[in-house]
């Protein structure tokens, strides 16, 4: 056991929890809301510059290569996960060797995804239905985002990892940065040189490489205890284990978000028409800034449950998760109110004066956007099943949104066309929200799983 316990663990241990809710889920929440209007300025200038066509080919496109982000979550909040159990438990050199295989891991994921990706986005378009312009630019696009793929595999995997390492704000600060970068990139690549979608790709990528290397700075040349080297780069079997399957879930909850897009995009080309597609896009595009929020709080509360669980504290991660369940409900109510009070100023920022976009869009946002409350809370409730090391829920958890929300779909669209797609979300929601009630209400009677065992 390391005797290398820091000011940060000691206020991780006995720190008041509203004050340490507040230091790590405010910065993280800013940063990611941020990250959500750079998204939505994106969709702008797509919207704008590129019209129908351009919302929606990048609305069948990025779901393809959000699998990148996946990867990266799957990585990072594994690691992140593990990090934390470790420096809770004192085993700091446990802990920097996670580190280094979390990169490790980035490398390798990367390479294979670039020739997959490569290799088989075109087809995926294919198969959701795009065709003409919105296929050609669908491939160029993700042409470029999988070629340039690893640096968003390592920016998402690292910026969780230097969470957990106390650097809140200096991660806040990256995403910052790095959203800024997308916004001048965008510009520069889809107004002042013609680049269509290629050009949004390669500026996402480029201000991704931005994010990544700037929170590699910290373990390769930073001042902390976590510090990779040579030696911790090496990758382990059972290191690499238990980082995978601390992480699936938020692989599967990453995946889930993309195969809700691709569901809903072939299922609005199946029962309504390539309008429809576009209304989504541009619900997509609100929905992300709440989504955001909610992650920005799932994120936040992570380094604290993870550490006090290692520290066997577990009163102490039962008031965070709580606190963050009422903040959740708190932001989503809140969110709701204003949707449905002003929802034609957030839609005119995206379709500009094209009328026939209006109404469909603001039909759909009636009959989406109630669900808001449920998708956050299974969003943060699956994040700390994940963080408490309670793996089996945490996948069942993501696992039953992707298996439940194709069959409610289906049903919902053979039954009720284009208002049942827009319905088939809040409802999956709704129902998985109760069952993690009930987990929640089972494991009040049952003792948090011990952190994973290493040789």
């Amino acid at each position: 056991m390391s005797s290398e316990r820091t000011e940060q663990d000691q206020a991780l241990r006995e720190g008041s929890i509203f004050r340490l809710f507040l230091r790590y889920t405010i910065p993280t929440i800013a940063a990611m809301v941020v990250t959500g209007i750079y998204s939505a300025i994106d969709g702008m200038f797509i919207g704008h510059v590129l019209g129908e066509d351009g919302l929606a080919a990048i609305i069948l496109g990025y779901p393809i290569g959000a699998v990148l982000y996946a990867v990266g979550s799957m990585i990072g909040m594994g690691g992140a996960t593990l990090v934390s159990i470790y420096l809770g438990e004192e085993k700091i050199a446990k802990a920097r060797k996670v580190i280094g295989v979390s990169f490790s891991l980035c490398l390798v994921f990367s390479v294979l995804l670039a020739v997959v990706g490569i290799g088989g986005g075109g087809w995926l378009l294919k198969w959701i239905g795009a065709e003409g312009k919105v296929l050609t630019m669908g491939v160029d696009y993700l042409f470029w985002y999988f070629a340039m793929g690893g640096f968003a595999v390592i920016s998402m995997a690292f910026t969780s990892i230097l969470r957990n390492d106390g650097q809140v704000a200096m991660v806040t600060w990256i995403l910052i940065i790095g959203g800024v970068m997308n916004v001048i990139l965008d510009w520069l690549f889809i107004v002042v040189f013609p680049y269509e979608l290629s050009g949004a790709a390669v500026a996402t990528m480029l201000s991704q490489a931005i994010t990544a290397v700037l929170a590699l700075s910290h373990f390769f040349w930073g001042k902390t205890r976590l510090r990779l080297s040579l030696k911790t780069l090496s990758l382990c079997w059972s290191t690499s284990k238990d980082i995978l399957r601390l992480g699936f879930s938020s692989l599967l909850m990453t995946l889930y978000i993309s195969l809700v897009l691709l569901f809903h995009s072939k299922a609005f080309l199946w029962v309504g028409q390539s309008i429809h597609l576009a209304a989504y896009s541009v619900v997509g595009y609100i929905e992300a800034l709440f989504y955001f929020v909610f992650q920005g709080i799932a994120l936040g509360i992570q380094p604290i449950t993870s550490f006090n669980t290692g520290a066997g504290l577990h009163h102490r991660v039962k008031q965070v998760r709580n606190l963050a369940f009422a903040v959740t409900i708190f932001v989503s109510g809140l969110s709701i109110f204003v949707l449905y009070a002003f929802p034609e100023y957030a839609v005119r920022l995206f379709t500009g004066d094209n009328q026939a976009l209006i109404p469909p869009t603001l039909h759909g946002m009636t009959l989406y956007f109630w669900g808001i409350p449920f998708e956050g809370l299974v969003l943060v409730g699956a994040a700390y099943f994940q963080s408490v090391n309670q793996v089996k829920d945490a996948n069942i958890l993501t696992m039953g949104k992707i298996l439940l929300f194709p069959v409610v779909l289906v049903g919902m669209a053979s039954q009720y066309a284009v208002d049942g797609v827009w319905l088939a979300l809040p409802i999956s929601s709704a129902v998985l929200a109760l069952w993690m009630l009930y987990a929640l209400n089972r494991q009040e009677t049952t003792t948090l799983p011990q952190a994973p065992q290493q040789a």
